[in-house]
């Protein structure tokens, strides 16, 4: 299938006549995270009585619309003056992209990652757009929505607000109002971190040339566990844990040590060095008091649960879940306090914490959890999407969990490994003993 982007156009907010120019600048909870867009797509069947030229006008009018009130999207990453990172509110726009493919989406279907799944959304490395969209039209009368935003700007939740509001807009809701300030997560005015922030001190990137590391192929796969399997691997750490009195770990913390030991196997790493998998968590409710419903940003925090190599492959599930499980708790108000300030006092180093393209983070790993993201709501008055994912993973030892297409409690594991690697991972990522 080829895909053919026709026209493109920028989006500037409806109404600017009260729009002054602001800069607000970027929590530490925003420059730690990569500076890169995050990608979605959202595919959505055809519908009777909706054209394709009627879609495009009604999106279009409503984004202008909804970014006189999320105007960090219309606005531009600039330093202030006094040297921080920050989003300047100038309404320089969007860009808004109609494209057109010579097949049906039923030619993609599940929607595997691959490079046509990108082509399904604007480019956006190296753009100064914070915020780039792409519809587009298929033989079937399906269409897709391909959105990418800068992560600095907003985390998943942040983000989803903003979609959800972009679709609400297309049926004629006004947006309600954010808030243009990220003091709550700003550092204490005498930084004092008083924990070991060992999340924020990652191992030099390792860079990776057209997917190769020493001559080693990437893969970008996705792998299905069926809600059955999902229910399996909790019942196993959970059986464990009751057979050695430990506390009940959660669905996601024990899938989060069955990946992490599958594929700790996969890499046939030696036993004696330290394998990491730092979980993408969101503090919302961690902190006191909790943030506000209209805070716009990123409020995610780092866990990073650690040990050896030959004990996540040798102890029972139990054992990496248990890591994952106490890694996670700690982030707690102190602790998250405590990293706000560690950020601040190192941000000329942990800036750089923000991954690129080329990155191998073998033999540790990067989770993060698209789970409880409403993605499978959004309704721009056309009905649900039949889905709704990432079109790819950027590096080496990342994991995107998400909610599959089947809504029937499975889930898709989106990761990226070698691809020798990843050929011994689908063989026994399925094992779950007795």
């Amino acid at each position: 299938m080829r895909i053919e982007r026709r026209f493109r156009r920028v989006v500037k907010p409806a109404d600017r006549s009260n729009a002054v120019p602001k800069v607000v600048p970027l929590s530490s909870s925003d420059v730690v995270v990569p500076k890169v867009h995050v990608e979605v797509i959202y595919a959505y069947e055809a519908s009777k009585g909706v054209s394709f030229d009627n879609v495009v006008q009604v999106l279009e009018e409503a984004l202008g619309r909804v970014l006189t009130e999320y105007r960090e999207w219309a606005g531009r990453l600039v330093i202030n003056e006094t040297g921080r990172p920050a989003i300047e509110l100038n309404d320089d726009g969007v860009v808004f992209v109609e494209a057109v493919a010579d097949g049906c989406l039923q030619d993609v279907f599940p929607f595997d990652p691959s490079p046509l799944l990108l082509s399904m959304v604007p480019p956006s490395r190296g753009v100064p757009e914070l915020l780039l969209v792409q519809v587009t039209k298929y033989k079937c009368g399906g269409l897709t929505l391909g959105v990418a935003r800068h992560h600095q700007v907003a985390d998943g939740t942040s983000a989803s607000q903003f979609m959800n509001a972009w679709a609400s807009a297309c049926k004629g809701i006004p947006p309600s109002p954010i808030l243009h300030d990220r003091a709550a997560l700003m550092p204490r005015d005498q930084p004092m971190p008083t924990f070991d922030h060992i999340e924020y001190v990652m191992p030099l990137p390792k860079p990776v040339a057209k997917d190769t590391f020493n001559n080693r192929p990437l893969a970008r796969k996705k792998i299905r566990f069926s809600f059955d399997m999902v229910q399996k691997i909790k019942s196993k750490a959970v059986k464990e844990n009751d057979e050695r009195g430990f506390p009940t770990y959660s669905t996601f913390e024990s899938l989060t040590g069955h990946l992490w030991r599958c594929i700790t196997k996969a890499r046939g790493l030696s036993s004696d060095i330290e394998t990491r998998t730092t979980v993408a968590c969101d503090a919302r409710r961690r902190l006191t008091p909790s943030i506000s419903e209209d805070y716009y940003g990123n409020v995610i925090f780092h866990s990073c649960a650690r040990t050896l190599v030959s004990q996540v492959t040798e102890e029972p599930l139990s054992y990496a879940a248990g890591v994952v499980h106490a890694s996670i708790k700690r982030l707690d108000n102190d602790y998250i306090r405590s990293a706000i300030d560690y950020i601040e006092h190192r941000r000329q180093n942990t800036a750089s914490y923000g991954r690129t393209l080329s990155t191998v983070l073998s033999p540790d790993l990067s989770l993060t959890s698209w789970l409880q993201m409403p993605l499978y709501k959004l309704d721009f008055g056309w009905g649900t999407p039949v889905y709704a994912g990432p079109p790819y993973v950027p590096f080496e030892g990342l994991i995107i969990l998400n909610a599959s297409h089947t809504q029937d409690g499975s889930v898709d594991a989106i990761l990226a490994l070698f691809e020798d690697d990843m050929a011994k991972f689908e063989n026994i990522c399925f094992e779950v003993p007795n």
